[in-house]
């Protein structure tokens, strides 16, 4: 080996083994300890896995693997980590022979207990490190490090003609740069005498990691281009596991690191709002925890006059970020609903249990899950530790054993409170998990947990884990079907106005129906004499409200334009498919079938999503359908295309349709027009910017 240093940055570590066989000096902040005892690493490359069984695949090499090898003769340290469809495995041995053994036994587990996870064998690199480095980051001696992530760079083509030059341009120029990088833990770089070489970095954060590859590029670039003639093979992720042997045991050092927690509850929310709360945090402000540094999870509780949000991340400082995320994104967009401030629970998770049973996480998700949050004020600390082990031993297989059991969190605030969640698939289980707490307390907890507990239990509006369909919510919205439109169509226009109207609507209309609550979309149709709009939101007051602020803006901007009041259709849309994005023009076709029996409205349309749907995607260019009904006689069917030809013939196929299906509750053969969009926005498409642009360019 070139050389193996190692750095203390607290003075009660300076004296410890960083790696077995490599005596750390007591030495001051930023010295250096070169050595010439040899470590060989084996370096496994798993690709192709599928990315929902990482979960599995993780506990399954922690649980089982690692005791394994961390028992090997001459074992040094264990690094696993992953990212997508990759998994990396990184063995450090004392000897060449103790680090293909690794390689063996790693084979012979992966057949017996992963081969269901792991489709094919891995790529294997194996030699003698050349520079290894670890820099011990604060808490990392005590088990305390909450995260790392590491990037592994994988040259193949490796033409060192002389290594020891080639390792001393690493070591004096590309070393220092990642030890003045914040978050640094350690480095390593190896060969393996074959035309390979294997750099990996490791950082307690992701930018940190993600960075180290920027900057090796750039490195290689200007100094090492003739030693390294391709781009490496790049496998950037998070560590599962980092075991080093002499430290705590070789157990993980981030295994158990503690889950911190941020408990806000709400009180005093109107029930009736329920849909419309969900609905502004899924997906805007989940979408801001997902993307927070440290995301654990996130769980959205409505319960009567109460909710609940429960945030889970890596460290104290991510979760205190978040809570400031929580109460500008409140502020400005939910402080109606959210009337009152919230009581604030924060802390360390003490018991965590989350299912990863495949009817748990598949990819489509779950329709319902429910929880129970159980918050117990003035608790005995002193006896937090005698409780927790008896919530381990009794409470959590109680819990688990009542069936349906997705998720268990216990934790406390390092003061007097403590708090316990669990999330099941049924209400009915949820609320007899309070029973089952309640006779646990009873019997194990009295003394500890001498008051009832304040309790939130209902229905979840947000589950998200960031491990699981990349943070997304696994519930999805309640109000998904819940969609009401107002179609509006003036005549008596001047066609040579249109463009005028349309710009008008553009710049001043659509911004206003962008900020209002509930808003799903807008389109905007200019045919001939005609003009068709069409507001789309998340209640049928929105709806109103929209119909009202439309009037007011014709009123005020467009009165000269549009002489003649509208007719307006309204209701809820019984289809609402969007199969499609465009970023060039729309056409759209609207149809009016008045007198329809609406007694029959339900059965109409199902034949519509088996029947008409599939003709009008036959068409080609596709890019939505929409149908509502006005709640009397009248049903509106909104095609829209990426094709005029097709818009056209939506027509066509629409009246084929009718006459075949529904005749005798359409008796009247449809009115509307066709045209050009004028304006299409959606919400949830780049922010509901007008996606087909000004037409009067």
């Amino acid at each position: 080996m070139r050389r193996f240093a190692s750095l203390s940055k607290r003075i009660c570590l300076v004296a410890m083994l960083l790696l077995a066989l490599l005596l750390a000096l007591p030495m001051s902040v930023g010295a250096q300890d070169t050595m010439d005892d040899s470590v060989f690493v084996s370096i496994r490359h798993y690709g192709g896995l599928d990315p929902d069984g990482q979960d599995e695949l993780y506990r399954l090499t922690a649980e089982g693997f690692l005791p394994i090898i961390r028992e090997s003769e001459g074992y040094i340290g264990y690094y696993w980590l992953h990212e997508g469809e990759n998994v990396v495995a990184v063995s450090l041995f004392e000897s060449q022979a103790q680090a293909a053994a690794s390689a063996e036994s790693a084979r012979e587990y992966v057949n017996e207990n992963l081969a269901h996870l792991v489709a094919g064998p891995p790529r294997t690199v194996e030699g003698q490190v050349d520079i290894g480095f670890v820099e011990l980051l604060d808490g990392m001696g005590d088990g305390e490090v909450s995260s790392l992530h590491a990037s592994v760079r994988i040259y193949d083509g490796f033409e060192a003609a002389d290594l020891d030059e080639f390792v001393a341009i690493v070591d004096d120029g590309f070393l220092p740069i990642m030890r003045e990088t914040a978050g640094f833990f350690g480095y390593y770089l190896m060969h393996d005498g074959a035309g390979a070489l294997v750099a990996i970095s490791i950082f307690d954060s992701e930018a940190a990691s993600l960075a180290s590859n920027e900057n090796a590029r750039d490195f290689v670039a200007e100094k090492l281009t003739a030693y390294l003639p391709s781009a490496p093979a790049i496998v950037s992720g998070r560590v599962g596991i980092a075991s080093l042997a002499d430290l705590n045991e070789g157990a993980n050092l981030i295994d158990d690191a503690p889950v911190f927690v941020s408990i806000r509850v709400y009180d005093g929310v109107d029930p009736m709002k329920r849909d419309e709360i969900v609905r502004l945090v899924d997906p805007r402000f989940l979408s801001i925890m997902r993307e927070s540094d440290g995301f654990v999870g996130y769980y959205l509780l409505p319960a009567g006059d109460k909710l609940a949000a429960i945030s889970l991340f890596d460290s104290a400082e991510q979760a205190a970020a978040s809570n400031d995320k929580a109460r500008d994104y409140v502020a400005e967009y939910m402080a109606p609903l959210l009337p009152n401030a919230p009581t604030i629970v924060e802390g360390h998770i003490d018991v965590m249990y989350v299912n990863d049973a495949d009817d748990m996480t598949m990819a489509d998700g779950m329709s319902e899950l429910y929880a129970s949050l159980r918050i117990y004020p003035a608790s005995d600390m002193s006896m937090l530790g005698q409780s927790v082990e008896s919530v381990k031993a009794y409470l959590l297989p109680a819990l688990h054993e009542a069936g349906g059991l997705f998720s268990y969190y216990a934790l406390n605030d390092g003061d007097d409170t403590i708090a316990g969640l669990n999330v099941y698939v049924s209400e009915e289980k949820a609320l007899a998990a309070n029973d089952i707490a309640a006779a646990f307390n009873a019997e194990h907890s009295v003394d500890f947990l001498p008051d009832d507990p304040l309790r939130v239990t209902g229905q979840l509006g947000v589950a998200a884990l960031a491990e699981i369909r990349m943070g997304e919510n696994l519930v999805g919205s309640t109000t998904a079907e819940h969609v009401f439109a107002s179609v509006r169509v003036y005549d008596g226009i001047d066609p040579g106005d249109q463009d005028e109207i349309g710009r008008l609507t553009g710049e001043g209309f659509l911004p206003i129906m962008r900020e209002s609550d509930g808003f799903v979309g807008y389109f905007l149709l200019s045919a001939g004499d005609k003009l068709t709009a069409v507001s789309m939101f998340r209640s049928e007051g929105q709806v109103s409200a929209s119909n009202e602020k439309a009037r007011e803006f014709v009123v005020e901007n467009l009165a000269p334009l549009l002489p003649n009041a509208p007719r307006i259709v309204e209701g809820q849309l019984s289809i609402n498919h969007v199969p499609a994005q465009s970023d060039g023009e729309l056409f759209a076709s609207v149809r009016f079938y008045e007198g329809f029996d609406l007694s029959h409205f339900d059965e109409a349309n199902d034949l519509a999503i088996a029947h008409l749907l599939p003709a009008l995607e036959d068409l080609g260019g596709l890019f939505a359908q929409y149908a509502l009904n006005d709640g009397e006689d009248t049903v509106v069917g909104i095609s829209i295309f990426a094709d005029e030809e097709a818009s056209m013939s939506s027509n066509d196929v629409g009246k084929a349709f009718t006459m075949e299906y529904l005749a005798d509750w359409a008796p009247n053969p449809p009115t509307g027009l066709s045209g050009k969009l004028a304006i299409a926005a959606l919400a949830e498409v780049r922010m509901g910017e007008n996606l087909v642009g000004a037409v009067m360019e």
